[in-house]
């Protein structure tokens, strides 16, 4: 079989459904399954129990499944190899991000990298902290934006101390003030991100032993900032989440100030490729300049 064979193996598990996964590989549904048709044929046994709900792994999919990854993470590490003999005209960096942080850094950090690099490309994967972490120490990605103190097992360094506010309606009578406390928050609606998208606002309410009852909860932060700009109820988020939306929301500090602290990780950094540990090094001295 092909790499791209196997590489499509893992597209249709990811994406649970042939026909998601056709869509997502530029194939008609029955080229597809023609396609995992023939591999089955060559393995002599089905990969996939196809039902009407989507598809899952069979006892001798479960089995070649790990033989799969390591040829595929061997294929990977052979392509960054010759990337690195040719100056790194061509190579794959994989990034485990936070949606903030692919929104707020990553478009001007790439930026300024494949100006550097024209040829390296990047796949961005994107998971709240505990994903992120568990594919730094799984090495599926070479580097991880993390909620720093986090990484276990892996070298791990500070970028960027986030502040922690409040958003308000700009209608709000909290609206003027130059800050307030998370006690406050006891007498207002709150509208929560679902916990696990946002560990860190749990946090900052654990260790300031404030319990709240939330009015909503949401696991999307744009749809909890138009419930807050409609007045609905007020939240906690980072400073980054905020940035760059056209709404009539007001961001107020909280007092005494709270922080998410950002940092990077990786499995081992004397086994990142040229290509990511340029990248590494050029993400420290971005943030420098924050």
């Amino acid at each position: 079989m092909q790499i791209t064979q196997y590489e499509m193996l893992f597209k249709i598990l990811e994406a649970g459904t042939l026909t998601a996964a056709a869509e997502q590989l530029g194939y008609s549904q029955s080229g597809l399954t023609r396609m995992l048709n023939t591999i089955e044929a060559e393995l002599g046994f089905p990969l996939f129990l196809r039902g009407r709900h989507g598809v899952c792994l069979t006892a001798e999919g479960k089995l070649i499944l790990p033989h799969i990854k390591a040829l595929l993470v061997e294929q990977r590490r052979l392509m960054q190899c010759a990337a690195e003999i040719r100056n790194l005209d061509i190579g794959l960096i994989t990034i485990g991000t936070f949606n903030s942080i692919s929104a707020q850094w990553l478009p001007s950090i790439i930026k300024e990298f494949t100006r550097l690099h024209p040829g390296v490309r990047f796949q961005l994967l994107h998971g709240n902290n505990d994903q992120i972490v568990d594919w730094v120490q799984k090495n599926q990605v070479d580097i991880g934006f993390t909620r720093y103190g986090t990484a276990t097992d892996c070298h791990e360094i500070f970028l960027y101390q986030d502040p922690i506010i409040g958003v308000f309606s700009a209608q709000a009578p909290q609206a003027a003030h130059t800050d307030f406390t998370l006690e406050e928050l006891k007498t207002l609606p709150y509208i929560a991100l679902n916990e696990g998208v946002d560990d860190e606002i749990t946090e900052v309410l654990e260790q300031a032993g404030v319990t709240l009852h939330p009015a909503f909860v949401e696991s999307d932060d744009h749809a909890v900032i138009a419930m807050v700009e409609q007045g609905l109820g007020t939240s906690l988020m980072s400073q980054m989440m905020v940035r760059g939306f056209d709404r009539k929301i007001v961001a107020i500090p909280l007092h005494p100030p709270r922080f998410r602290q950002i940092g990077i990780a990786c499995k081992d950094k004397a086994l990142l490729s040229a290509a990511a540990s340029d990248f590494w090094e050029h993400i420290k001295v971005w943030t420098e300049h924050l």
